[in-house]
């Protein structure tokens, strides 16, 4: 079976209606935030609604050999703790 397909338009203001169908399978709806994602050259739309769990196994090719959750957490915990000081770079990656 082919894969289920929609389409949108993108106006002037880059805005575009995500169809129905997709909002009630992202389970998303006014005032939810979604991410896009790029992963193997094509974007993902993940819910900002759902659990970080969610992505787990998604981003694996991205991970750090011999990092650990810990490892992860501490540096994203380091990163806000000196963006909110005015010390992080906005631009930098945690």
């Amino acid at each position: 079976m082919p894969p289920k397909t929609y389409e949108s338009r993108i106006t002037a203001k880059g805005q575009t209606t995500i169809p129905i169908e997709v909002r009630e399978r992202l389970q998303i709806g006014p005032g939810d935030t979604i991410q896009f994602v790029l992963v193997d050259g094509n974007y993902e739309i993940i819910p900002r609604n759902r659990p970080a769990t969610s992505l787990f196994g998604r981003l694996q090719e991205y991970a750090i050999p011999d990092t650990s959750l810990k490892d992860y957490r501490d540096a994203v915990e380091d990163y806000f703790s000196r963006e909110t000081d005015g010390h992080g770079d906005k631009g930098e990656a945690a």
